[in-house]
């Protein structure tokens, strides 16, 4: 028997990480993937560049699961390595516009969009389980649609497994979970807001002042003890 924190651990995942962002069971009938409906029970496990989905029986037994990558560098780079062309599995790039304007402007492929009812996420993802390679046909187009809770905890929690982090979450990771580092945050910075030279250039001296000041004894890093 399998649990499903055995298969998180071959992606060097533990629920107990620092950057764990939601751990919930999803009610069956909240959710659903590529349009169906997974039997059993359904956990989000989520992370801050990655969720994973997991259908479990009982005493966690790992029954199927599947992995969203949310980082578009990661996208970009899993696509290169495996050599599939995104219009092939139907992958849009959701920068379309921006980039025609800007041609150096790599694309972007995570979507999220929060309806009235429900958060919608498409992006790429595969199914996963206790192998460590997997045959680049598995890479899919995943469209995933999960009913927002009404308890408000778990539904900003939620959210936060599975979008993309905002500036002011990115500064949160780097100083006080240590997840990425201040050169990894300054370039997802540059890279996620179009920006004239002279803004470019404020914003790296503010991420210079920044990087600087959490190194000093009076910012709580990772391994420390507040």
């Amino acid at each position: 028997m399998t649990s499903y924190h055995r298969v998180l651990k071959v992606f060097d995942r533990s629920v107990h990480d620092k950057s764990l962002e939601c751990d919930y069971d999803i009610h069956p009938w909240e959710i659903l993937v590529n349009g169906e409906r997974w039997a059993g029970r359904v956990r989000l496990i989520g992370f801050v560049d990655v969720f994973f989905l997991m259908c479990y029986s009982a005493d966690a037994r790992f029954e199927k699961g599947i992995i969203i990558y949310k980082d578009d560098d990661a996208i970009r780079d899993t696509l290169e390595r495996a050599d599939v062309d995104p219009s092939n599995i139907r992958l849009d790039i959701v920068n379309s516009k921006e980039a025609k304007n800007d041609r150096h402007l790599p694309p972007k492929y995570f979507s999220f969009v929060s309806q009235p009812l429900d958060y919608v996420i498409t992006s790429l993802g595969h199914e996963i389980g206790l192998k460590t390679e997997y045959p680049r046909s598995s890479l899919i187009k995943y469209e995933i649609k999960i009913l927002k809770s009404r308890n408000k905890v778990m539904k900003k929690r939620v959210r936060r497994a599975v979008t993309q982090h905002s500036l002011m979450d990115l500064m949160h990771d780097a100083i006080r979970l240590g997840v990425i580092t201040h050169a990894e945050m300054t370039a997802q910075l540059l890279g996620n807001f179009y920006m004239g030279s002279a803004t470019e250039d404020a914003m790296r001296k503010y991420m210079d002042t920044l990087g600087s000041a959490s190194r000093s004894d009076n910012i709580i890093l990772s391994n420390e003890i507040a």
